[in-house]
């Protein structure tokens, strides 16, 4: 067993990207929570685990009471700050991945800006180890975008990264020290 685990919590995502890596990635093994507290760090990720976010609050607060220590992340695409369970998922996470997409709408880059602004805001003084990382398809990576989701306005303090994402069709490697898993949040 690997040190981290990247946790499919759901396979629905609203997006419907070409060649999304759910696509892609054949059967993963289903595990039970008590298999996630085996862990050092856990991934959450989809499909679009937002999608299902007070779900996500409930399963951070279950590993906590049951004991968990161990690093937590979230890979995400949709995340609103205006929603509860958004914002207590962003703090209780140890930092987020969120990846806009090609061809985003404008509602996508306000989001973008009002996640900007709240993890600047809200976030910014917490713990030293918060890891943040904003991915920008390679296909809309303009200094138009970065100046409408505001990181001319705000900088980029906050973010510990921010790059373009190369969309590569068919191909979505899992790093060598993370092990993918499905934990069926919806169904628990």
């Amino acid at each position: 067993m690997k040190d981290v685990a990247r946790v499919i919590v759901t396979y629905d995502c609203p997006r419907n990207c070409p060649n999304c890596c759910n696509e892609h990635i054949g059967d993963v093994p289903a595990v039970k929570f008590e298999d996630l507290l085996k862990y050092k760090e856990l991934v959450i990720t989809g499909g679009e685990p937002m999608e299902i976010a007070p779900r996500v609050v409930e399963m951070i607060h279950r590993l906590r009471e049951s004991g968990y220590k161990g690093k937590l992340w979230l890979y995400t695409s949709c995340l609103k700050t205006a929603r509860w369970a958004d914002r207590a998922v962003l703090q209780e996470v140890n930092g987020i991945t969120y990846t806009l997409h090609h061809k985003p709408s404008q509602k996508d880059l306000s989001d973008v800006r009002k996640l900007n602004n709240f993890l600047m805001e809200k976030l910014d003084n917490r713990a030293h180890d918060r890891s943040d990382r904003l991915l920008i398809d390679s296909r809309c990576y303009t200094e138009e975008v970065l100046r409408i989701i505001g990181l001319y306005d705000t900088g980029t303090k906050h973010w510990s990264s921010i790059k373009p994402l190369e969309w590569k069709d068919d191909v979505c490697p899992i790093p060598d020290n993370e092990e993918l898993i499905y934990y069926d949040l919806e169904r628990e």
